[in-house]
Formats: C-alpha cells, sequence, structure tokens
C-alpha cells in the first residue's frame, strides 16, 4: 500500500510533464489537414464522384416501355368486337454502334485518372503549404529567442557604458548609441511578434482550426539532407509528377474522345417490340406481335458529326499544349528551388563552420577590449550585431532550404522531408 501512495505523486508528475509539452511536430499538423484540410476533401470528393461515372458511360441507354389503347369511335368500347381496336404494349431500345459505348467508359475513366492525380497535385500543394508555413513559424519563434538573447546582452552592454559615463571612463554618445539599439531591438521584436500571430493564423486556416486553437511551439527544425541530384530530381518529375501525370490521363481521355466523335458517323440502332391484345382475353380475335429495327442515321453529319470531330482534334491539342507549358513551368520551379536549397546548403555550412564562430570569437575579444579601455563601445556594439545578424542568417537559410525541399516534395511528388 505504501508503494502505490508512492507510486501516485510520481504518476501524477509524470502527467503535468506530458501535458506541459505543448511542442507541435510538423507530422501532427500534416495529419490534422489531411483530415480536416477543406480543399483537400473537396478534391477527394470529386475524384470519388468522377469513378462513377465510368459504369454509367458504358451502359445501354434506357429503354422506352410504354403501352397503347386503340378505340373505334367514341360511343362504346370496340375492343374484342372490332379488329381493328387493340391494347399494345411496346419496348424500344437503342443500342449505339459497336464500340461506341466501350469508348464512352474509357473516356470517363481516363477523366477519372485524371481527377485522382489532380486530387494527389492539390493535396500536395496545401501540405507544401503547410510545411512552408512550419518552417517559417520555426523561424520567427527562433528570431523572437535570438532577439530577446541579443537584447538581453546589449541591456548589459547599455549598463556598462552607464557604469562608465558616470565614472568619467565612457562617453554619452555611447550611452544613446546603445540605447537607440536597445528600442530598435524591441521593435524588431514587435514586429516578430505581429509576424508570428499572422504565421499562425495561417497554419490554423490550413488545419481548419478555429482562431483560438492552442497550436503550441513548433519542434526544432534541423537541415534534411538534399542527396538526390538535379537529373535525379528530373526524371521523378517526368514519372511521379501528379500534375503532369493529370495532363498525360487528360490527353488519353482526349484521344479517346476523338475516336468516340469519328465513330458517330456511323448509325446506332433502335430495336422495337410490340404486343397487340385485339379481343380484351374475351373473344375470338388473335393477338398481334411484331418486332422491328431500326437506325438511327447521321444524316446531317456536315453540320453535327463533322464539327464534333473537329471539336475533339481541337481539344486534343488544347490538353497537348497544357501538358507542354506545365511541363516547362515545373521543371523551371523544380531547377529554381533546387538551385535554392544547394545554395542555402552551402551558405549554411559557412555560417556554421566559419562566420559564426569568427563572429562569435570577435565579440568576445571586442568585450575585453572595451572592458579594459582598449576597444570603444561603437566597435563592441557593431561586433555584438554582426553576430546577431549573422546568426538571423544562418536560420534564414535553413529556413530557405527547407521551403524549397518541400516545393520539390510538391513539384516532383518525392518524400524528402521525412
Amino acid at each position: 500500500m505504501k508503494s502505490i501512495l508512492i507510486l501516485i505523486p510520481l504518476v501524477l508528475m509524470l502527467c503535468i510533464e506530458c501535458f506541459a509539452d505543448n511542442t507541435r511536430t510538423l507530422s501532427s499538423l500534416v495529419e490534422e489537414a489531411l483530415e480536416n484540410n477543406p480543399k483537400i476533401k473537396a478534391v477527394k470528393s470529386r475524384w470519388q464522384a468522377s469513378t462513377k461515372r465510368p459504369s454509367q458511360e458504358g451502359s445501354l441507354p434506357n429503354p422506352i416501355i410504354g403501352g397503347k389503347i386503340k378505340n373505334v369511335g367514341f360511343n362504346e368500347i370496340t375492343l374484342g368486337e372490332d379488329p381493328r381496336s387493340d391494347v399494345q404494349v411496346f419496348f424500344i431500345q437503342e443500342i449505339p454502334f459497336f464500340g461506341k459505348l466501350s469508348l464512352k467508359e474509357k473516356v470517363a475513366k481516363k477523366e477519372a485518372e485524371a481527377k485522382r492525380w489532380l486530387s494527389d497535385s492539390v493535396t500536395r500543394r496545401v501540405l507544401a503549404d503547410l510545411k512552408e508555413a512550419y518552417f517559417e513559424w520555426f523561424f520567427a519563434n527562433k528570431s523572437i529567442e535570438i532577439t530577446t538573447d541579443n537584447l538581453n546582452l546589449l541591456k548589459k552592454f547599455t549598463e556598462i557604458a552607464e557604469v562608465k559615463y558616470k565614472v568619467g571612463n565612457g562617453i554619452q554618445q555611447d550611452v544613446i548609441k546603445a540605447q537607440v539599439e536597445v528600442s530598435s531591438f524591441i521593435e524588431r521584436l514587435e514586429l516578430l511578434n505581429k509576424k508570428l500571430e499572422i504565421i499562425e493564423a495561417r497554419i490554423k486556416s490550413i488545419i481548419s482550426r478555429p482562431s483560438d486553437y492552442p497550436l503550441g511551439e513548433p519542434e526544432t527544425v534541423k537541415k534534411t539532407p538534399l542527396e538526390l541530384s538535379l537529373d535525379e530530381m528530373h526524371k521523378f518529375l517526368k514519372e511521379q509528377s501528379p500534375d503532369l501525370l493529370a495532363s498525360q490521363e487528360l490527353i488519353a481521355s482526349r484521344e479517346k474522345a476523338l475516336s468516340l466523335a469519328r465513330k458517330q458517323y456511323l448509325p446506332d440502332f433502335i430495336v422495337e417490340g410490340k404486343y397487340y391484345n385485339r379481343d380484351g382475353s374475351g373473344g375470338d380475335l388473335k393477338d398481334i406481335w411484331e418486332i422491328g429495327l431500326g437506325l438511327r442515321v447521321p444524316l446531317y453529319f456536315w453540320r453535327k458529326e463533322k464539327f464534333g470531330v473537329e471539336e475533339a482534334i481541337l481539344e486534343l491539342r488544347e490538353v497537348k499544349e497544357i501538358y507542354r507549358s506545365t511541363n516547362d513551368n515545373l521543371l523551371f520551379d523544380l531547377n529554381d528551388k533546387y538551385i535554392t536549397a544547394k545554395t542555402a546548403e552551402n551558405l549554411m555550412e559557412l555560417y556554421e563552420t566559419g562566420i559564426i564562430p569568427q563572429a562569435t570569437i570577435s565579440l568576445e575579444s571586442a568585450l575585453s577590449g572595451y572592458q579594459v579601455g582598449s576597444v570603444d563601445f561603437l566597435t563592441l556594439l557593431n561586433n555584438l550585431i554582426t553576430l546577431f545578424n549573422f546568426e538571423l542568417e544562418f536560420y534564414k537559410q535553413l529556413n530557405e532550404h527547407q521551403i524549397a525541399l518541400a516545393r520539390l516534395e510538391e513539384i516532383t511528388g518525392v518524400e524528402l522531408i521525412k
């Protein structure tokens, strides 16, 4: 019993720690977006609706079933009395020429496939927007953290300058300059906090959450290495890009539609069956039945079917040009984002291994020199701001690198950010 009583507080402490951790991972937000984003849900429904079309297009037209009563004169019912009177039941079924229905079904299937890839494209675009917002979110938080740390350090420098001024070892201009920089950092923080609110509102919009939804804090973003070559990315673009695959399916759909338009020159069949009851089941007149076969002839083909073929040719030409345009635009975006990611990688390494360590040493040296009077306050201040800018620039490059990868995922359909 005592051991249980001892364990209860420990369990409560662990639970409190679990609830206190409000870090939001990118993967958790991606799951929310996939579940809640209205754009994703809309395009998914549109694609699922399109999968119901092929069966409808490949089915025969609904038949016509009906009946008639034929009577001689208006004074009395002549059924069974006059051979010209009868009760008719008829059935009429139109049968398109062989191959038309299968082509209609294939057109609908290709259009459904195109919508499937368009749904994937929209989903990837929404997720890329979310990832971009997430990296901006981390960058804004990191900028606030770095700015706050440097503001606190700058306040300490200001206190040192004020002390030196009071004892006659400094000048008033140093104190004023320090106070101006403090105000400048405070202004930066105000702008960063405003930007942070906007980014958080964007994330909530993407995951379709209300404005008072607790978002928490982003996890630490680390650089995702871009290990694929540009040629490999081009290959993935051709094979996996949802936008290109959608365009390819549309081209296949328009090719089938053109074949269908050419088949419209061929007649459709109309099968008809009729049954005549002439005696009302009470006389000696025999019943009559008949079967007929008719043709729906494209008699005015020069005004209808001819233009239908021309329309299908132009629509095929349109989707082919759209494919070319889409391919060209995606190639440009791919090259642009790839170069951006690689450039950011190189700059991050330069900042991390060279510039920032050197700037840190320079600031430490300037601080030591200022304290003994061998370095003026302006030099110390410049070293602080220089290091501050380099630290921000490092995370800016990290942000641009990760955003470029997110856009490469959208373009190529390849998962790069694990």
